[in-house]
Formats: structure tokens, C-alpha cells, sequence
């Protein structure tokens, strides 16, 4: 309850308190010489309570009556209607929440009652209208809560059949809005996802199943890219066993050699070799069932899902792995503020806990376009350093969240283009663990290089960038802004790069490219 709407009910319940005490006072004034009417206490209690409905007997008669029963007897009712109004208000006040969720547009629907669903909420609100609610297994509860006029909807239950059912339910409703509903649906199986995925949804619902152990999996690698250490992942909860996904699917041609610590963990090994046969290919395991330490530079991740396990285990591997080269990372949920406080009070030079739910919240609050967008840069980044640049002479090679604005709009802009260019030669983008190899025909990015070439012009002229022969940031001048055939060779090597680098930075960002079927490029 709002501040204001607390003072007033406290304003309310101090005039009941004075309308009943000069109620009382004026009544006992009135009626010390009557004889008509009793004037026991109880009885000047009674005709006072009585006040409040304008029914009072001894007040009847019109007066002139004492000064305190005169204030009282105007008070009471205006006290009176008060209540009722706010009796109104409070009955109907669940009617009226119901009619303006249907009538709400551009909205998001987090359903769920789980951790998850009440961060990502969290996070959400923070620049969207949100509505929450607890379980949706029939198309009435999403119609309540707006579905018709909604942008998204987050199915983030602890169990994954009744995400499937909130699906299900989210497929029967009638539209009322021109843009697609983009709906994200949690699965403990990303396999199952895949399959759920290819169902054949109606064209209006944009449908992505995702785990958020492979979510937050993404997000941790992401911040704690290895680069050469020797990996060390403990226990293979979900999270540890999504996070060896993710390292296989990152390896690209090289392989990658990973120590797993899990007394069980040899059985676990072996069905996700059955199950993703990248895997098999692009990890190289060692099952072993306690982490001793080695010297060396060590990357070790502690995936127990018991968070106080988690913590001693992180705690003993931070104390014991080489000081110097050694890092620990520590999955947290619930605990990742008392992490960061241990933290601060020593072993900061090597233990790192990352809060899981935080991170797959950050992840999944974006529209897919700026988990593109990221990827999109990350690329560029990793491209301009190859090439000797550095941020002094590029201020531009600095992390997303360093970005100024209008590169990151840039950067959405490029992404938000990527499907409509895969349309247009028979593709489309799918979710995927596996990094799938794909290349276009020559033709293809010939065509493709054009229609970035294109899109490229139009966004720079639209921001009031105009042609000139040397480019001039601070003036908006460039000297590309010029139709395709009058470009030379390595102006257009620039655009037929981006093309060829989209394989890798969808991949980067989770997705693969598959051609459609019964489809013919045009």
C-alpha cells in the first residue's frame, strides 16, 4: 500500500475516534435532564454508535443541541460514507485488476511461482509493465491477465509439464495485437525443447524453449571465457552438466580437456556422450571423485546445486588451487550475496561466485535481438584486436555495457536485420546446443552482401551521415555511402565478411542456421 492511501486511512480512523468522543460528551450534555430518553453509559454509547447510520433517537428532534454533538452528528456520516466507498472499492478492486489487464497492451507475463520467475520479474520491471501470476494451465488465466495485447510470456514453473501446459494454453488464444507474441517456455530437457520446438506453433507465436541451466551455463562462460587454463568442473548438477555443453559446443576444432569431479559422475559423462555426439567429439573427460588440486593454471568450476555445499567446496578449492593462476568459480542462487561478502574478506584474488538466477534473468529480460546485438560485438571486438586495434585509436573496442547508446542501437539495428536476410535465401535461425557448420552459396552471399550493403546506407543516413572521401566521425562523414556498383572490391569484401561470419555469431549467441524446407531461394 502507497504511503498516501496509509495516511488517509490513518486520518479516517483518528475522525472515528473524535466523532465518537464528542458523540459521547454531546449526548451526555443533552440528555442529563431528560427524561424521555435513558443516559445510563451504555445507553449514551448506543445512541452514539448509532450516529454513524443517522438513526440516533435523542438527535431527531432538530436541536439546538451542544456544540460536541453538533460536530459529531455531521462527522459520523461523512466517516460513514467513507467506509463504504472504501468497502466498494476493496470488494471490486479484483473485478477492476482483471479489467485493466485485459485492457493492458505491450506488456510482459512472467507465470510461475518459482525463484526464477520472481527474479526475472524483478529484473523486468525495472523498464517494462510486468504481470505476474502463479499457474497458468487454461487459456481463462492468460486471457485475464492480458495475453490478447502482450508482447511476452516467460513460463518459468519449477516443473517443466506446466510449462508446457502454459504453452498449450498460450496457443488457444485469440490475438488481439499485429505483433507476434514471443513466448520462452523453461524445460530441465533441452532435447525435449528441440522437439517441442519443431511442433508446428500458429505463425503469430514465436515459441523458444530454453533450460535455465543452459542459460545461466551460457552467461558464466560468457564472463569467464577459458583461455588455456586447465578445467576442473564439480559436481555434475544440471548446471555442471549444461556447463560441459556449453564447453563443447565453444570448442569449435580443438578439443577440450576437462576434469570431472563427481563420485557419480562417470555415469553422467557417458549418457551425455549417448545423448550429443558433439560432445563425445569435442570433450575429452576425466572422471575422478574428489578434486585434488595440481600445480598449474586452473579454471574450476563448483556446480553443487546444495548451495552450502557449494560454498565449502568453492571455499576449500580457492584455499588449495596454485594462488598465483588459479581461479574458482562458484555456482550461487540464493546465496550470492553472502558470496560476495566472503569475498571481500579474502580469497578475492581467485574465487569469483556468480549468482545463476541473476545471470539467466539479465540473459532472458533481452529480446533475442540484443543477445544478437551482444554476439554481434563480441565478434567485432575479437576481430578489431586480431587486427591490432586497440581502444585508444577505437573507442568503440570496449564492452557492451560500455557502449554508448547509439553503437549499441547499431548494433540491434544489424541484428534485428539477421532473420529477414536468412528469409531471403531459404534460412531461418533455430536454438541449438550443437554448433552446427553451415555455409552459404556464393550467390547467396553475394545477394545477402548487397542487402546488409543496403541496410548499412539507410541506417547511417537516417542518423544524418551524408557522403564524403575521408570518414569523419565527428562530422558524420563516409566515404561507403554509395550504391553497391560504385563501391570497390575491398569495400565490399567488408559486407561479404559480416555474411560469412553470420554461421559463428548466431552459434556464439546459442542459435544455428538451417535451410527450410520446400523452400527455393528467390
Amino acid at each position: 500500500m502507497s504511503r498516501p492511501a496509509v495516511l488517509i486511512r490513518m486520518f479516517f480512523a483518528g475522525l472515528v475516534v473524535v466523532s465518537l468522543v464528542l458523540g459521547y460528551l454531546g449526548l451526555a450534555e443533552y440528555l442529563a435532564a431528560s427524561t424521555q430518553f435513558a443516559h445510563r453509559p451504555i445507553d449514551l454509547i448506543y445512541y452514539d454508535l448509532q450516529l454513524f447510520v443517522i438513526n440516533s433517537a435523542p438527535v431527531s428532534n432538530g436541536g439546538p443541541y451542544p456544540w460536541p454533538l453538533e460536530v459529531s452528528r455531521f462527522l459520523t456520516p461523512a466517516v460513514t460514507i467513507y467506509a463504504a466507498i472504501e468497502a466498494g472499492r476493496l470488494l471490486f478492486a479484483a473485478e477492476l485488476a482483471r479489467l485493466r489487464a485485459r485492457r493492458r497492451a505491450r506488456h510482459i507475463i512472467v507465470c510461475g511461482d518459482s525463484d526464477a520467475a520472481r527474479t526475472l520479474a524483478a529484473h523486468l520491471q525495472a523498464g517494462h509493465k510486468v504481470v505476474r501470476i502463479d499457474s497458468a494451465r487454461s487459456p481463462d488465466v492468460l486471457i485475464a491477465a492480458g495475453l490478447a495485447r502482450a508482447d511476452r510470456l516467460y513460463a518459468l514453473a519449477d516443473e517443466t509439464p506446466a510449462n508446457i501446459a502454459t504453452v498449450l494454453a498460450a496457443s488457444q488464444v485469440e490475438r488481439r495485437a499485429h505483433a507476434s507474441l514471443q513466448v520462452h517456455a523453461h524445460v530441465a530437457d533441452p532435447e525435449l525443447g528441440d522437439v517441442l520446438r519443431d511442433r508446428g506453433w500458429r505463425d503469430e507465436l514465436e515459441v523458444d524453449f530454453f533450460s535455465l541451466d543452459g542459460v545461466a551455463a551460457k552467461q558464466v562462460l560468457a564472463a569467464f571465457q577459458p583461455d588455456g587454463e586447465r578445467l576442473v568442473v564439480i559436481g555434475l548438477s544440471a548446471f555442471g552438466r549444461a556447463l560441459l555443453l556449453e564447453l563443447a559446443r565453444r570448442a569449435g576444432e580443438r578439443t577440450v580437456e576437462v576434469i570431472v569431479a563427481d563420485p557419480d559422475g562417470a555415469a553422467a559423462v557417458t549418457e551425455l556422450q549417448a545423448r550429443h555426439p558433439f560432445f563425445a567429439t569435442a570433450c575429452q573427460v576425466t572422471v575422478v571423485p574428489v578434486y585434488i588440486p595440481e600445480p598449474g593454471v586452473h579454471l574450476v568450476f563448483v556446480c553443487h546445486d546444495d548451495e552450502e555445499r557449494a560454498l565449502r567446496d568453492g571455499l576449500t578449492a580457492a584455499a588449495t588451487v596454485d594462488a598465483t593462476r588459479g581461479t574458482v568459480i562458484v555456482r550461487m542462487a540464493q546465496l550470492a550475496g553472502v558470496g560476495e561478502m566472503i569475498v571481500q574478506h579474502g580469497h578475492e584474488d581467485r574465487l569469483r561466485f556468480v549468482g545463476v538466477l541473476d545471470m539467466a534473468s539479465v540473459y532472458l529480460s533481452e529480446r533475442i535481438t540484443d543477445s544478437l546485438a551482444r554476439a554481434l560485438h563480441r565478434r567485432y571486438l575479437r576481430d578489431q584486436l586480431a587486427l591490432g586495434q586497440d581502444a585508444q585509436r577505437n573507442p568503440s573496442l570496449v564492452d557492451w555495457d560500455e557502449l554508448p547508446d547509439t553503437l549499441r542501437d547499431a548494433n540491434r539495428a544489424s541484428a534485428d536485420d539477421i532473420e529477414r536476410k536468412l528469409t531471403m535465401v531459404g534460412c531461418r535461425m533455430v536454438p541449438s546446443l550443437e554448433a552446427v557448420s553451415f555455409a552459404f552459396e556464393p550467390e547467396e552471399v553475394e545477394r545477402l552482401a548487397i542487402a546488409e550493403h543496403e541496410r548499412w546506407m539507410t541506417e547511417r543516413k537516417a542518423d544524418g551521415w551524408r557522403l564524403g572521401d575521408r570518414r569523419d566521425n565527428e562530422r558524420k562523414v563516409h566515404p561507403d555511402l554509395r550504391p553497391w556498383d560504385d563501391l570497390g572490391e575491398v569495400e565490399r569484401q567488408k559486407d561479404r565478411n559480416v555474411v560469412l561470419a553470420l554461421p559463428d555469431i548466431l552459434a556464439d549467441a546459442g542459435f544455428r542456421i538451417e535451410r527450410v524446407r520446400g523452400q527455393r531461394n528467390r
